[in-house]
């Protein structure tokens, strides 16, 4: 089955420091374990401690760094040692040495306008179930393929690829069927009834 590169922006801590050798460093989390995402088009997710482990083990991984997941704004790379991530308690951090050529990045960090990461991604494993409220949930256990973290503008925990159409097989497996009650309707409407359910990814039983 062919993955689906998906990418997630979320407000998380984010900030650029000084070395000891006077070079700034952009430190931030593109992601966090245990943190519920806002709608990403039907179903919200959650990603489970550990779930970046494996990935960070892999050999021949070359994650990029980049502004707003544009390949024209490059920050830095794991290849060239200026791009760093590390796994912690909470989820995955990542410290990037900026070349000087983008100092208006920096700029737009300090003064508040960038407040945000994000990551693209595949899955190797994840779990669909309900949450409190009877919507779709998903959990995000491991992670295998990592391409691109950095900052970006206006982050939400929000889906920006069309990661959530490719996931749509896993809402309808996971809707359950309906079983429409017996009433007094002419065969048009019946039909008419399953069709528009039908429409919207029901299972009409």
């Amino acid at each position: 089955m062919t993955q689906t590169l998906e990418r997630r922006d979320i407000p998380l801590p984010l900030n650029v420091e000084t070395r000891a050798d006077g070079k700034p460093v952009i430190r931030g989390m593109a992601a966090r374990y245990r943190v519920r995402s806002v709608d990403l088009g039907g179903f919200t997710e959650e990603i489970r401690p550990g779930a970046f482990d494996a990935v960070l083990k892999a050999e021949g991984r070359s994650v990029v760094g980049l502004f707003n997941h544009d390949s024209n704004i490059i920050l830095g790379t794991e290849r060239a040692g200026t791009l760093r991530l590390s796994a912690t308690d909470d989820g995955l951090a990542y410290e990037i040495d900026p070349p000087e050529s983008r100092a208006d990045v920096l700029e737009l960090i300090r003064r508040g306008d960038v407040y945000g990461s994000s990551f693209a991604f595949t899955t190797k494993d994840d779990e669909w179930t309900t949450d409190e409220n009877g919507g779709h949930l998903r959990y995000i256990r491991s992670i295998d393929g990592l391409y691109d973290v950095g900052p970006v503008l206006t982050p939400a925990y929000k889906d920006t690829s069309v990661a959530v159409r490719s996931l749509e097989k896993h809402l309808q497996s996971h809707r359950p069927a309906l079983k429409l009650p017996a009433l007094m309707r002419d065969a048009k409407t019946e039909k008419s009834i399953r069709r528009f359910l039908r429409q919207h990814g029901y299972k009409v039983g």
